[in-house]
């Protein structure tokens, strides 16, 4: 609740921040959205519905974030479970034996026009569950704990994270 408050009030005080913690949203869907609708209003004739997300992975870590993207957000304060991170590859890979989960570097969020985004089929389209709970409940915003799936680069194809059970959790706490 205290890092929550923080958030906050740096925000309300010192403005928009360099990267935003997205465990500290109670609604992370709906900032979300908010990202693309401003991503909208700075592209003339673009509508909401025709703009998906589009992410990347960083290689920077949060404390090394100098500014905010112009446009679109960083995010940090994601767990990959089932996999880790290679930041000098920029991809996923094997988790290390005994390792459970594992903090991703900061995440780039912005919008594009959905005929604009190109599709890798290496791409992993990993699920984020809010809050950190082992109940990972389907791939739909009716489920209570799903908030998106970003495309998460890769050098093996879908089907072999899917079979790991590899999403992104956030924890509140961290």
């Amino acid at each position: 609740m205290v890092a929550r408050y923080q958030q906050w009030d740096t925000w309300i005080k010192t403005g928009r921040p360099k990267s935003y913690w997205l465990p500290g949203f109670s609604n992370g869907s709906g900032f979300l959205t908010a990202v693309k609708q401003e991503v909208c209003r700075a592209n003339e004739g673009w509508a909401l519905d025709d703009v998906v997300s589009m992410t990347e992975v960083h290689k920077l870590d949060l404390e090394e974030v100098r500014e905010a993207p112009a446009l679109g957000v960083y995010v940090h304060g994601l767990y990959l479970e089932g996999a880790s991170w290679s930041k000098k590859e920029a991809h996923l890979i094997e988790a290390a034996r005994g390792e459970l989960i594992k903090l991703l570097p900061c995440m780039f969020i912005t919008g594009v026009l959905q005929q604009q985004k190109k599709k890798d089929p290496l791409a992993y389209e990993c699920p984020v569950y809010f809050r950190f709970d082992p109940r990972k409940r389907g791939l739909t915003a009716a489920q209570p704990n799903y908030m998106f799936s970003p495309e998460i680069k890769s050098i093996h194809p879908p089907t072999h994270w899917i079979l790991r059970g590899v999403a992104l959790l956030t924890y509140p706490g961290d």
